[in-house]
């Protein structure tokens, strides 16, 4: 069966102003379900109650990497440079630290040992070299994507 495309009743104002609602929907709803997963987090949830949350957080974030990467885009404001990288890749490794550190020591109340510091400050690292490396190679994959779009743009305007 052949899918048939329906016509678009929008002009193009109207059209600009649904993507906006939409991008904007998507994003709330990424990040509410975020915060849902870390408050779920901190108060003791196992990972097999949080399986749903996370399973929809990791489809909607590999979309967007994704398709962002296959069109050539990166973020409207930020140029990929290892350094953003470096920098953006301890946003989630303070976030994991944190968590941790409260649901350890506040929430499990857990003395405050050196094996237990060294755990938490052990997986805080080992994110930052996952997210680091990640964005590197989403960086390389960028750049690649980059070259061949605006190549073709170039053939295209000889």
């Amino acid at each position: 069966m052949k899918y048939k495309k329906s016509k678009n009743m929008l002009d193009e104002m109207q059209d600009n102003k649904l993507l906006k609602i939409e991008e904007f929907g998507f994003w709330f709803v990424f990040w509410i379900l975020f915060a849902a997963i870390l408050l779920q987090a901190l108060i003791g949830t196992t990972l097999k109650e949080l399986a749903g949350e996370i399973a929809a957080l990791l489809a909607a974030s590999v979309y967007i990497v994704f398709s962002s990467l296959k069109n050539g885009l990166w973020t409207r404001k930020y140029t990929p440079t290892p350094k953003m990288n470096a920098v953006a890749s301890t946003i989630p490794s303070f976030i994991l630290g944190v968590i941790n550190a409260v649901r350890a020591f506040v929430i499990l109340k857990k003395p405050i040992e050196f094996g237990t510091t060294i755990q938490i400050v052990a997986m805080c690292a080992g994110v930052y070299i996952l997210c680091f490396a990640l964005m590197e190679l989403f960086r390389l994959i960028y750049i690649k994507r980059r070259r061949k779009l605006d190549d073709i743009e170039d053939e295209n305007e000889r």
